[in-house]
């Protein structure tokens, strides 16, 4: 295959096995062996060092280093303790490279050891064997850049494969993830673009405002230098290079603000997605592409009003006041008089355009900041602990608290330290989790769900194969690998959680009496359809040698309501079981996966020291509070809102910066036409009113969109982000209403009146003048 035409380039790896002995508790090791375009494939190239050649040499990423107190040194003595084929080692050896790579983003460890060892260690392993389980030890993996162009990639690979006589099915094949569009979410999608162009919007609203209500208010200078000759392509000219001048300061400083900002704010958002900080230099294309989005935005904001001014004639421009008149009704009638609500009301609407772009940049900040205030609202406490917790402590072995790799039993949690924490003041109850590998023989419903379970992934990769081509790959698989039995999770529950399995049967019935007995059990996953209410299944317990039991299903619960009374994985393809507690404690050594411990709401804070004070001398052994579990949400929760928070702080100052400057023009280019209404007998009280209904009603109809389009954007946008969260569930709030409207009340009560002062220092007969 790898010699095949259009194959570019390719390297080679092989799984040599993996362990979770010393450092790797907590996130798996993985021993390989790669060869050097592997290693740059999959972005795990020295960059310390080399890859190993000798038999004690060995490569790994640097955090493993940082675990074992080691330096970052080349040279260092490593000691590794692992199993292969069942046979232990425990070797050391010299790390001859090092590279760095996130824990967060890779929860495992990369580790490379030679050829020459590897054959060594996996003399007498046969892959095929490994395979179908999930350990693939000893399998070789290819990967290979394929020739020609993306759209035809995997038409090229059936090429290769045919070519080459290999089974896809048997071999297995993987496209890169980043190629497959398809799978992303498109609600989550959906609503990522829609913030974005909320936020993209918001600031083209704002350039594009401040500078057209600049332009606009200088066209009567504009008007001027045409009375003395100046051409309409020469006034663009000085337009343009007015914009340029102002860009000139304005574009540098925005974008070394934006630059601090983002130093400021990355780390949080990264603490916030469990991912270390790295320093990164600036990008210069970033800058170049920032500039020339804002430098684009004000030409083109410009390109209308200097266009508008450059088209009057001299007279007009002089005589130009930034509002427009409507012509299709001069003249309003009524029998009790002009009323200052009536004139403010349409004074807004006489400049529609200049109208919507203010109400529009309101709504938009008003809608960002409802979003992020929902969504962080949203959080729902009771709803994350049940998915972690579901009484005052959590007991367990260490590994059940990493998710880095599945529960296997361990056997560290003993009766006797529950006894001894049971007898700790304040303890109300402990309540355990029982958890064992159960091996059901592949006959009957069983073996039917397992060709099932294959029969769908099939349709899954190649939709358009017919029944008899998927039937012909399901002939050609060794379901032999599985060693004639499928994998089923066991738990066995104490009595305390019989009302947690009873509230979420959802199907068959529930007997408490039968239950107990030791002859009925209740499914839980079952991905490929094997166990169906009211079958007997059989299986033994830790060992396929062991002794053989047979139960009844008396009904199926919804497993994904149980994840915090279970071992957080599921097995595929396999199937998971729910026993009574007595079924484990009549074996010789059962596993207590976990226990939960329920207590006084008084003594809670003195159990917390307690319980880690007792279990100080058993390291394999962990625990979890509730308070922690909140505590640790609420962190990620405040992180979230200040970025969000922070975000809508920008959107909503750029609406408010586009209101207070839209208001102060509007006003002082309305200078004349105040002037005349108070020389015909308006008083500066009822202008003053006139004035700030005007900034009441922008402010009204910005919040009428606020509440009528505004929650249904935000309804959806927090809906779909939460949909299926653990942490979630969407909430209805008026608070931002509550916030936003006294907020911008007051502004346009104020704004105007300041405004207005200032321009009535000057006389009635001065202002009118300068229309002459």
């Amino acid at each position: 295959m790898a010699q095949h035409p259009l194959v570019k380039e390719y390297g080679l790896s092989r799984l040599i096995t993996t362990t979770t002995e010393g450092v790797f508790r907590q996130a798996q090791g993985e021993i390989h062996t790669a060869d050097e375009n592997f290693a740059e494939f999959t972005f795990s190239t020295p960059t310390t060092g080399r890859l190993p050649e000798a038999e004690n040499e060995i490569a790994l990423t640097s955090w493993i280093l940082d675990a074992m107190n080691l330096p970052r040194e080349l040279g260092q003595s490593v000691h590794l303790d692992f199993e292969v084929g069942g046979t232990p080692y425990s070797l050391d050896f010299t790390v001859c490279g090092f590279w760095d790579m996130e824990l967060n983003l890779n929860p495992y460890g990369i580790l490379y050891i030679s050829d020459a060892l590897a054959n060594k260690l996996l003399a007498g392993v046969n892959p095929a064997e490994t395979r179908l389980g999930s350990g693939y030890y000893g399998v070789t993996k290819l990967t290979a850049n394929i020739d020609g162009k993306l759209s035809e990639l995997e038409d090229n690979v059936n090429i290769i494969l045919q070519d080459t006589v290999i089974d896809a099915e048997a071999a297995g094949i993987l496209f890169n993830g980043a190629y497959n569009t398809t799978s992303s979410d498109g609600g989550i999608i959906a609503a990522m673009v829609l913030i974005i162009a909320i936020i993209l919007v918001s600031g083209y609203l704002l350039i594009y405002n401040i500078f057209y209500i600049s332009v606009m208010h200088d066209v009567r200078f504009y008007g001027l230098l045409k009375t003395i000759g100046t051409t309409q392509k020469q006034l663009g000219r000085v337009v343009n290079f007015q914009a340029l001048l102002l860009c000139a300061t304005g574009i540098p400083v925005g974008l070394l603000l934006g630059y601090l900002l983002g130093i400021v704010l990355i780390p949080v958002l990264l603490g916030f997605l469990s991912i270390d900080y790295m320093p990164a230099p600036p990008n210069p294309w970033i800058f170049l592409l920032g500039a020339v989005l804002s430098l684009a935005t004000v030409l083109i904001s410009c390109h209308g009003p200097a266009k508008k001014a450059g088209r009057v004639t001299p007279v007009e421009a002089v005589r130009f006041t930034n509002v427009a008149s409507s012509p299709s009704k001069k003249v309003k009638s009524g029998s009790s008089g002009a009323k200052i609500s009536r004139m403010a009301w349409s004074n807004i609407f006489r400049s529609r355009r200049k109208a919507s772009l203010v109400i529009a940049s309101l709504s938009v900040g008003l809608i960002l900041f409802n979003i992020v205030y929902t969504l962080v609202g949203s959080f729902d406490v009771n709803k994350f602990l049940q998915g972690h917790i579901n009484g005052d402590f959590l007991i367990a072995d260490m590994d059940y608290f990493s998710f880095a790799r599945p529960y296997t039993p361990s056997y560290t949690l003993s009766k006797d330290l529950l006894h001894a924490v049971k007898e700790l003041d304040g303890v109300q109850e402990i309540a355990k989790v029982y958890y064992a590998n159960g091996f059901a023989p592949i006959e009957g419903n069983i073996k039917d769900g397992l060709i099932d379970f294959h029969r769908r992934g099939i349709l899954a990769e190649k939709p358009s194969l017919t029944e008899q081509e998927i039937q012909g790959i399901i002939e050609k698989t060794d379901f032999s690998a599985y060693g004639d039995f499928i994998n089923a999770q066991v738990y066995g529950f104490d009595n305390y959680w019989l009302d947690k399995l009873e509230e979420n049967l959802v199907e068959g019935s529930f007997d408490r009496e039968k239950f107990l007995s030791g002859d009925y059990l209740l499914l839980g996953f079952d991905g490929g359809g094997m166990v169906r209410v009211g079958d007997t299944v059989t299986f033994s317990l830790n060992g396929k040698d062991e002794e053989k039991r047979s139960y009844e299903v008396m009904g199926r619960v919804n497993h994904s309501a149980l994840n915090s009374l279970s071992a957080h994985f599921i097995s595929m393809p396999g199937f998971s079981v729910y026993l009574p507690s007595s079924e484990f404690e009549s074996l010789e050594n059962p596993d207590i996966m976990s226990a939960t411990v329920m207590a006084d709401e008084a003594a809670v804070d003195s159990l917390q020291t307690e319980i880690g004070l007792l279990l100080a001398n058993n390291p394999e052994v962990d625990f979890r509070s509730r308070a922690d579990y909140i505590a640790e949400m609420k962190s990620d929760n405040q992180q979230f809102a200040l970025i969000g928070f922070t975000l809508c702080a920008v959107i909503l100052l750029i609406g408010i910066l586009n209101f207070v400057n839209t208001t102060m023009t509007n006003i002082f280019s309305r200078k004349q036409e105040l002037a005349m209404l108070q020389s015909v007998g308006m008083t500066a009280k009822q202008g003053k009113k006139m004035l700030v209904l005007e900034s009441i009603y922008y402010m009204a109809l910005a919040l009428l969109v606020f509440v009528t389009v505004g929650y249904a954007v935000s309804y959806f946008a927090v809906n779909t982000v939460t949909q299926g969260s653990a942490a979630y569930t969407y909430k209805f709030s008026v608070v931002p209403l509550m916030i936003c409207f006294p907020v911008l009340l007051l502004l346009a009560c104020v704004l105007p009146i300041r405004v207005y002062k200032n321009i009535s220092r000057d006389s009635v007969v001065h202002r009118l003048r300068e229309l002459e």
